[in-house]
Formats: C-alpha cells, sequence, structure tokens
C-alpha cells in the first residue's frame, strides 16, 4: 500500500486511543490496529512513528484540529456502542457475527472471547484480509471461529458470496455488522447490498452506521473542515449519500431493513464528540418478490 487509507487511520486512532484508555479490549484491538499498521508499508510505518513519538502525537492531534475536530473520539464512542450492542445481540441468541468491510478491527475477536459458540466471518477486500491475516499469525492469535473472507462486493453479489462460505449457515440466527461502510456505496449499490442480506439472512439484525447530511446537504460531519471532502476524493472514498434522522429509516425500509434504534449524539453521560453519522440498529426483513 503507497497511501493512507481511512482503514489505517482509524487503526492509528486505535493505538493512540490505548495510550490513555485502560479498557483491556481497547489496548488488545490497538495490538491489532499495531500489527496490522507493521503490514502497511511506508504508510503504516510514518502512522505508527507519529503515534509512538511525542512530537508526532502533538502532529496528529493539530492535523485533527485542522481536518475534523473530535474525531479520535468520535470513533472510541462509536465502537463502545458497537460492543455493547454486539453482546447485546449475541445475549438475544445471535450465533453467527458477519461484519462487512471489517477492515483492521477486532471486534470479531473481542465477541469471540465472550460468546461459546459464536461463529465470525469478516469480508474485506484481499489486500485487507492479506494483511490481517499476516498481523493474527505474527500476534499468535490462533482462531477457528473467525473467518477471514477475501471478496470485493462491488464484483460479487452478498447472496451469490454467503451461501459458498464454508460453515457459514444462512439458517442460524446471525448478528450483521458494517461499521462504516454503506455511506462509501451508491444509492443504488447500498440497496443491492441490503436487499441480498435480506434475501439470504431474513430476520438477522443489522448494526450499521450512515451519514447525515452537514453543510448544504452535502454528506458529512458537522464539524468537518472543507478540505476533507477533496481529501476523501482523492483517496477514492468520498462519502455518497446522507439522510437525516427522520429519513434515514424510509431508506432503510426501502431496502427492507426495518430500523430499531439510533444511538443518541447529544446523550448527556456520554455525547457524541464528532456529531454527522448515526450509529443505528434494526432488523433484516424478506423483501417482496
Amino acid at each position: 500500500m503507497d497511501r493512507v487509507s481511512t482503514s489505517m487511520l482509524l487503526a492509528a486512532a486505535t493505538v493512540r486511543q490505548a495510550r490513555s484508555d485502560a479498557d483491556p479490549a481497547v489496548a488488545r484491538n490497538a495490538a491489532l490496529a499495531r500489527a496490522c499498521l507493521q503490514g502497511c508499508g511506508r504508510p503504516g510505518a510514518r502512522l505508527l512513528c507519529a503515534v509512538d513519538h511525542a512530537l508526532g502525537r502533538v502532529l496528529l492531534a493539530a492535523l485533527e484540529t485542522l481536518y475534523l475536530p473530535g474525531i479520535g473520539a468520535h470513533y472510541a464512542w462509536r465502537k463502545r456502542r458497537i460492543r455493547r450492542w454486539a453482546l447485546q445481540a449475541c445475549g438475544d441468541g445471535a450465533q453467527q457475527l458477519l461484519v462487512i468491510g471489517a477492515g483492521f478491527d477486532g471486534l470479531s475477536l473481542f465477541l469471540l472471547e465472550r460468546i461459546p459458540g459464536l461463529r465470525a466471518f469478516e469480508i474485506e477486500r484481499e489486500s485487507t484480509v492479506a494483511i490481517k491475516r499476516e498481523a493474527l499469525y505474527r500476534l499468535g492469535v490462533r482462531e477457528p471461529r473467525l473467518s477471514l473472507i477475501a471478496a470485493d462486493l462491488s464484483v460479487v453479489a452478498i447472496e451469490a458470496l454467503l451461501p459458498g462460505i464454508p460453515r457459514f449457515d444462512p439458517r442460524q440466527p446471525t448478528l450483521v455488522i458494517a461499521e462504516g461502510v454503506l455511506m462509501y456505496l451508491e444509492p443504488p449499490e447500498l440497496q443491492r447490498l441490503l436487499r441480498g442480506l435480506a434475501r439470504t439472512l431474513p430476520g438477522a439484525g443489522l448494526i450499521a452506521t450512515a451519514m447525515a447530511p452537514a453543510a448544504a446537504g452535502a454528506p458529512g460531519f458537522a464539524r468537518q473542515r472543507p478540505w476533507v471532502r477533496r481529501w476523501l476524493k482523492r483517496a477514492g472514498e468520498p462519502f455518497r449519500w446522507a439522510r437525516t434522522r427522520d429519513a434515514l429509516a424510509a431508506t432503510l425500509a426501502a431496502a427492507s431493513v426495518r430500523l430499531e434504534r439510533i444511538a443518541d449524539p447529544d446523550e448527556a453521560a456520554d455525547p457524541d464528540p464528532c456529531p454527522g453519522e448515526w450509529l443505528f440498529a434494526g432488523e433484516f426483513a424478506r423483501p417482496p418478490r
């Protein structure tokens, strides 16, 4: 890899968070993130160098303020809730975890450690899967209940992919997680993905994120600087769509997803440090034929 991707930035934010967060789950996630960055060539090495040195951390904090104030704390806010919601879903009977666009995150391992009998399946592009598989090997992680599937969902339909995955059983109660993924899809691609999941996994739970409209109705965080949109476009990862809180339910319903709840960004005890991204949970229904 010769450029910094959002997956790398998220991994660097995870490593940085672990310096001040005593949660063991954060530390384990940071260990995986660090190992993945070590496999990302020069961009990963530069990010780790910045995170591991005081001057580099000052520079990263200044860049965050310049581009998107509070985004690192937002990622931590989002992940705390996803872990809690996922544990609740598994406690309610989910026996399979399907993570779409897992990146370098360690959520699957977190849940596998806590839920006996759970199986986890992560779908990512081949280059990312190769880096993560090597990182797990170097960390000595041998988890037979975790399957990493290399696939490009812009090329293969999800309903064609899932039945061919070894040990994946569409009849089992399943939780699908799509964290930081759906906003990068064009609306027709979003509809195809969600409808394909609904056809294959009717009744499955869904935890995912979507962008809210920012300035002039464009998708984005409320506090992002104007040049963030240009950087995302150059990186090949622009936000493709956004919905207001009230409109999100209708968009999901058209894709055979029943919206159940949205995390409150204004929660008094723990507000979102960088609002603009909805974290929501729902359930797949069988779409009309």
